[in-house]
């Protein structure tokens, strides 16, 4: 019988091992995702050496299984022979065409899509396409507030707690991943931009290499009383330092939210990694 726990420290190599992102290309199976949400989505893991896999009591569902794709298949077979109501995300296309064979359906979860955008539009570097929109945001914030901007350390950490206990509420279960993601910043491999601006109001930026070509953004926070503007502000920043090292931004999701998904579009998504789910 397969025994799931919750995620430690220790599993960073193991996931990071069996997840090839050309399989997987979603930042949620990634492990600086998977470590950060497990209080908020009820995130617990299970596997052998060669294949892991993750059960969300948030979602009622597996999430894919990765690493040997013969131990892949064989734990959705079996599951789905134990378990009447199993559910599963972000399949692979060989897994969601397997899983289509014992009478599954899959389907589209707007809400777990993840955006993705070009790191030089985020940069507004030249012929590179970017919303006029975002364009006057940045703009706009530049001409009309002093500010200076630093890449984010470990010793910033009291500091960053300090500006997210002066922030604005942000999305359910962003104070416990701020927590895990402060608590654990080198193990996660985060990184970021801290902006101050004249007058001593602040604001911050988190993320992490994903891929070879993506930088996953994780979390922004300001203190309350900046300009609306800050958010893109703070995605231009990033992405200027981003630029010649990384191709694109993994957004993340919209979790169903009209207004996320508004601001997400901001940012000229290239790309959107879809997430099926299956049921029976």
């Amino acid at each position: 019988m397969i025994t799931f726990r919750s995620l430690e420290p220790e599993d960073r190599e193991w996931v990071m091992r069996c997840r090839d992102p050309r399989e997987h290309p979603f930042t949620a199976l990634s492990f600086t995702s998977l470590f950060s949400w497990q209080k908020t989505y009820g995130l617990t893991i299970s596997g052998s050496r060669d294949f892991f896999v993750i059960r969300s009591w948030h979602d009622h569902a597996y999430y894919s299984p990765c690493g040997e794709k013969d131990q892949c298949l064989r734990f959705i077979r079996d599951t789905i022979r134990k378990e009447s109501d199993a559910r599963f995300l972000y399949l692979t296309r060989e897994q969601s065409a397997e899983i289509q064979k014992e009478g599954f359906h899959v389907l589209l979860r707007d809400d777990l899509s993840e955006y993705i955008s070009d790191v030089g539009s985020l940069a507004l570097l030249e012929g590179h396409h970017a919303t006029n929109s975002y364009k006057m945001k940045v703009r706009h914030f530049q001409k009309g507030v002093p500010f200076s901007v630093r890449p984010v350390t470990e010793r910033d950490i009291p500091l960053l707690n300090a500006i997210a206990e002066n922030s604005a509420a942000g999305t359910a279960g962003d104070e416990d991943v701020l927590e895990t993601e402060t608590a654990y910043f080198d193990h996660l491999g985060l990184t970021g931009c801290l902006l101050e601006t004249q007058d001593g109001r602040r604001a911050f930026i988190l993320g992490y290499p994903d891929t070879e070509e993506t930088f996953t953004m994780t979390m922004t926070r300001h203190e309350e009383g900046l300009p609306s503007q800050i958010t893109a502000v703070l995605v231009h920043e990033l992405a200027c330092r981003l630029a010649g090292q990384y191709r694109l931004i993994n957004l993340e999701e919209d979790l169903g939210l009209a207004g996320l998904r508004r601001a997400k579009l901001l940012y000229s998504p290239v790309d959107r990694l879809n997430v099926y789910e299956a049921i029976r």
